[in-house]
């Protein structure tokens, strides 16, 4: 029960702070040594779950406006919408079809903890950019063209290699593009509602054909989507101050602690 409550607690933390969760709940299970795959990648959708309901109860206002009529009249909303699609579809090709391509190859624990110092050194350059950038006007979300809106959606697809954040990788890309700090994690985050939502309609369809693996027990684990729905909720909250004051390099830095750290101990403290 225990380890699933912590799990859940890192993957509401790490889903929508810049530092990769897959990456934090890989080592994780590396260093409790949790080797059951078929168990820990049930564990990883749901609690990815709990956290897409946090994503939806924060965004519930920007999300509004897509189920009545009187906002889908409203031409941003739906230029919002068009890009959010537009986004999702190379998304949507890169996990259907490369998804556990790239998990065996960065299953192990040492390429994950690279990823994670990869991940540090695409903030950093992020922000770097945007401040030496910071004479242009900054655009909203709904001023991407579709073809930027397509390469964030790459983004966000390739970060289905473990360790390798997703917001990191959309709110960089968004940063990049010259969006504001609030839009481009805004823009990040409505887009993880389809992807992740269709990652975990996937996986139920699974469980239906494949049953629930035995070595998972579910009380205990819904205790650990109720952990990650409401520290992925505070995470929200936070990041939110921390993308105004433009301060991604705290990341960076932390990402480069982690990795370092867990190289060591998997190489040489063992």
């Amino acid at each position: 029960m225990l380890s699933n409550i912590i799990q859940g607690i890192i993957q509401g933390l790490t889903e929508f702070l810049p530092v990769s969760s897959s990456g934090h709940l890989t080592l994780f299970q590396h260093f409790t040594g949790s080797h059951d795959l078929e168990a820990n990648i049930f564990t990883d959708i749901a609690l990815h779950f709990g956290t897409l309901l946090a994503v939806i109860f924060y965004f519930r206002a920007d999300l509004l406006p897509f189920f009545t009529v009187s906002g889908l009249k409203d031409s941003k909303v739906r230029r919002l919408g068009i890009l959010i699609i537009t986004a999702s579809v190379p998304t949507g090709i890169i996990g259907l079809f490369f998804e556990k391509k790239f998990e065996a190859v960065f299953s192990s624990p040492s390429l994950v903890a690279i990823a994670l110092f990869v991940t540090g050194l695409l903030l950093l350059i992020s922000e770097k950019f945007k401040s030496r950038h910071n004479s242009e006007k900054a655009k909203n979300a709904t001023e991407l063209t579709y073809a930027k809106a397509a390469i964030v959606g790459i983004a966000q697809g390739l970060a289905v290699t473990p360790g390798i954040s997703r917001s990191g990788s959309t709110i960089a890309a968004g940063l990049l593009f010259n969006l504001k700090g609030e839009d481009a994690a805004r823009f990040s985050f409505l887009l993880m509602i389809p992807a992740v939502g269709g990652a975990t309609l996937l996986h139920i369809l699974k469980v239906f054909k494949t049953g629930i693996p035995a070595s998972v027990d579910l009380p205990p684990l819904m205790l650990g989507m109720i952990a990650a729905a409401i520290t992925g909720f505070l995470s929200l909250r936070f990041l939110s101050y921390i993308i105004k004051k433009q301060k991604l390099s705290y990341f960076a830095y932390y990402l480069f602690a982690v990795s370092l750290t867990a190289l060591f101990f998997i190489n040489f403290a063992g």
